[in-house]
């Protein structure tokens, strides 16, 4: 409790404080009720056994109005505590979303992203629901109220009563609450082993949901992956339900020894009244003290009190095991220390560094090997490219071959197992997260998944360069991309939020929302980005559109290093220079002309696909 009790405080200083303070003066309250009710009753035969005397009819008047002040006073300090609770809760909810976002997004390299560990924990961060910290500051104010309210019922009945009932009632009143943090506390180490179970489960659920709907639909997919996602749910809960099963008859015992020393401090107090040992505002006290504190056991609230913590715990340990992963993913390689292996926290990273205008760059690949993390197959086995500043070059191969792999190696999301990625003769690996964020701002991409964002036309566009939008630049771009004139039909033009489910809103077709991405990257080009790196720009599009575009790509990349990575090899002909890569490393390279006179690799490549337009081999 202490600890989301400081977390509050720290996150939200005026609702956290002022959550506590309440809660504080809420028990209070609830004493004095109890404190009141027993004076009460305790003066209301006297008062009408006759005719009350003037002094006493005011004495007796004031402690009923006390009464009912203090009683309206705790009703309305519970709706101010509810009312407080709420919006700590949303202050807070933003902090949290925050914390694991500024994480997840802390490095400009995305290794930590693919980790198991990071992932695990994060979804831990967020508990069951994404509401574990949320349900327990619905709790926080409640269990504080409780546990200062058992504090204060056990001192009246001791001193009143009996010090050994009070303490007894107290300690049974602790158990209710520690059993149940304590059963809450397994049940969180079994949901974390679990927590891999658990994500596929979310996967299924988020596949169904909007990722491949109507693929799911039109195939016949949708029953098996409702089976799916209930097969890994239940293993996911299974765990938890042994757990709870097998804790059954302890949590009734708990329960039960509560009850049984609230029935014999009972029969106790009924044996003192009949001994005339208390009097009747004595007894009227006593008797709602003891149930107020065995009414104060409060073991739901605990229980969401430790899932609480348990996953507050999860999110301060996010960063340090975000950091422990990119540290091990960069620690040292061949004997050289890298700047960043304790990287320093998502403050010091700025989220949008501006766009430096420097020229293109020249990028050199040397002997670059890679494998993904967690893999043991190479992707590159010693490649060495060049890209020479203000170059075209064009990339080609099978795929898997790992022409997509290269992208991410040039724009510093990976580091290399082993050799360099060269830029202006700075090694990608010795810059730390500031510097590499710099150099990604220097380049343009436009990638196989681009982005499809539920915004405008015009934000899908210019959002990299909120500050520098221009319509003249924005209607160049778009001539570029040939992506103007399905602008113009959308309904509200640029202003078309492209999500059907909006009001007024659009949607592109699969090779008009490739002319975006494309028409994003010449925005970015345009406003100072060096390396444009189209990877299949023409995928989507037809073969005369794909000429098309690709004639106004290599128009428009004077002034720019550019790489352009395709498996058709009709894109990529009137490139500078043309690599093919296979099986991790350049097996050629040159012009087109010079490859189709070798008669390697590339030449049968080109001449198998050519046929396929000619009217050649079938099969080709």
């Amino acid at each position: 409790m202490f600890a989301l009790v400081r977390f509050s405080i720290t996150t939200a200083p005026r609702a956290g404080g002022g959550l506590v303070g309440l809660a504080a003066l809420s028990a209070a309250t609830s004493l004095a009720v109890t404190v009141l009710v027993g004076q009460v009753i305790g003066a209301t035969p006297a008062f009408v056994a006759g005719d009350p005397d003037h002094s006493s009819m005011p004495a007796f008047a004031l402690l009923v109005a006390a009464l009912v002040l203090v009683f309206t006073l705790d009703g309305v300090l519970t709706v101010v505590l509810s009312m407080l609770s709420t919006r700590l809760t949303y202050d807070v909810d933003v902090v949290i979303h925050r914390a694991i976002t500024a994480t997840m997004t802390a490095s400009a390299r995305i290794g930590h992203l693919e980790s198991p560990a990071v992932e695990d924990e994060s979804r831990r961060a967020r508990g069951v629901g994404n509401r574990a910290i949320w349900v327990g500051l619905v709790a926080l104010a409640e269990l504080i109220r409780s546990r200062l309210l058992a504090i204060g019922s056990a001192v009246v009945v001791g001193a009143l009563f009996s010090w050994p009932v009070a303490l007894g009632l107290l300690a049974t009143t602790w158990l209710v609450e520690w059993w149940s943090a304590r059963i809450s506390g397994i049940e969180q180490v079994t949901w974390r082993a679990g927590t891999r179970t658990g994500r596929e489960a979310d996967y299924a659920y988020e596949l169904g949901m909007g990722t491949a709907a109507k693929e799911l639909r039109v195939f016949g997919f949708a029953p098996w992956l409702k089976n799916r996602y209930v097969r890994d749910w239940r293993s996911a809960m299974v765990p938890l339900w042994r757990v709870r099963r097998a804790a059954t008859l302890r949590t009734t015992a708990v329960y039960a020894a509560h009850l049984a020393v609230l029935a014999v401090a009972v029969w106790l107090l009924v044996r003192n009244v009949n001994a005339g040992l208390l009097g009747l505002t004595e007894v009227a006290t006593v008797l709602a003290a003891l149930l107020r504190l065995a009414m104060s056991a409060n073991g739901t609230a605990a229980a969401s009190m430790e899932r609480a913590t348990s996953s507050l715990r999860a999110l301060q340990r996010l960063p340090k095991t975000a950091r422990a992963v990119r540290a091990g993913d960069t620690a040292l390689e061949g004997g050289r220390p890298r700047r960043d292996a304790g990287e320093t926290g998502p403050a010091d990273v700025p989220f949008d560094p501006p766009r430096p205008r420097t020229g293109p760059p020249d990028v050199r690949l040397e002997d670059v090997w890679f494998r993904y993390p967690g893999s043991n197959v190479d992707v590159l086995r010693g490649l060495t490219l060049r890209l020479g500043a203000g170059e075209a070059i064009g990339l080609v191969g099978l795929n898997g071959a790992g022409k997509s792999t290269l992208v991410h190696l040039l724009a510093g999301a990976y580091r290399p197992t082993a050799g360099r990625v060269v830029v202006d003769g700075v090694d990608l690996a010795d810059l730390d997260d500031q510097e590499l964020a710099a150099w990604q701002r220097r380049l343009a991409p436009v990638t196989q998944e681009f982005l499809r964002l539920p915004l405008t036309a015009k934000e899908n566009v210019t959002l990299a360069e909120p500050a520098d939008a221009a319509p003249d630049r924005l209607v160049a771009v778009a001539a570029t991309a040939a992506i103007d004139s399905a602008i113009a039909d959308l309904p509200r033009g640029w202003d078309t939020v492209l999500d059907r489910s909006v009001t007024d809103g659009g949607e592109l077709s699969g090779g008009q929302w490739q002319r975006l991405a494309l028409a994003r990257a010449l925005y970015a080009v345009d406003a100072g980005a060096g390396l444009l790196v189209l990877d299949e720009p023409a995928a989507a599009l037809d073969v005369r559109s794909e000429a098309e575009l690709v004639d106004r790509y290599l128009r428009m990349a004077t002034g720019v290093t550019s790489l352009l990575i395709s498996h058709r090899f009709s894109v990529v002909r009137n490139a500078d220079r043309i690599c093919v890569l296979d099986k991790g490393v350049i097996a050629e390279q040159g012009t087109h002309a010079q490859l189709l006179a070798t008669g390697g690799r590339y030449a049968q490549m080109f001449e198998l696909q050519a046929a396929r337009y000619v009217g050649g081999t079938p099969n080709a």
